[in-house]
């Protein structure tokens, strides 16, 4: 049983690595960027859907609470930012990420439990502190975001306001991310594998080639 985890979880990796590959070539070779790039939000809702499946939560119902309110939460988060520009400063979200209410992409909020879910879990493997590994997971997603923002212009994710990214928008993310993996933290849940660090990782690294060419 112990090894077929392993093998399942080697092939996630190895398709997460084809998927993310194939990503890569369709945003820098400019045939394919017209093909690629619209498959972004399902892109997205794909690999995230498959490691929430691989991972096999422990305590499945915990789960499904904290994942299920982490999502609303940063979802009409985002509504009043975008709708106030209090939040994180003043933005629009562009086309490339597909269906919007509130004018705010509904796989966004998705994506980004995925990305906390990713960073506590990777937290935990420096410290068995609840606070240390929240600060931990906050400080991994902000980093995170830090990659992926010039990116994310780039590829019209979302624009702001005259071009500059506001410190604004790493600290509301830094509390975000904290309340979040602490949410996570005292709901005591557990996951069978590393899926999410590994889908985490492999945006980064994703994010970080496009960054480097685009």
């Amino acid at each position: 049983m112990e090894g077929k985890k392993l093998l399942t979880e080697k092939n996630i990796v190895i398709f997460y690595i084809i998927m993310f590959s194939v990503g890569v070539a369709g945003h820098l070779i400019a045939p394919l960027q017209g093909l690629i790039i619209p498959l972004t939000p399902f892109t997205l809702l794909l690999l995230g859907g498959i490691t929430v499946l691989i991972s096999q939560a422990v305590n499945e119902k915990k789960f499904l609470v904290w994942f299920v309110l982490t999502y609303a939460a940063t979802f009409l988060i985002e509504a009043a930012g975008v709708k106030t520009g209090m939040i994180f400063g003043s933005y629009q979200y562009g086309d490339t990420l597909g269906l919007k209410v509130l004018d705010v992409p509904l796989i966004i909020g998705f994506n980004w439990v995925i990305v906390i879910l990713g960073a506590v879990i990777f937290a935990e493997k420096f410290s068995g502190n609840i606070f240390v590994i929240s600060l931990l997971a906050a400080v991994f997603a902000v980093l995170f975001d830090v990659i992926l923002e010039p990116v994310a212009i780039q590829l019209n994710y979302w624009r702001w306001e005259g071009d500059v990214i506001p410190l604004q928008n790493y600290f509301a993310w830094f509390v975000i991310s904290f309340s979040a993996a602490l949410f996570y933290k005292f709901m005591k849940i557990e996951f069978r594998s590393l899926s999410p660090v590994h889908y985490l990782i492999a945006q980064a690294v994703f994010f970080i080639i496009l960054l480097a060419f685009i």
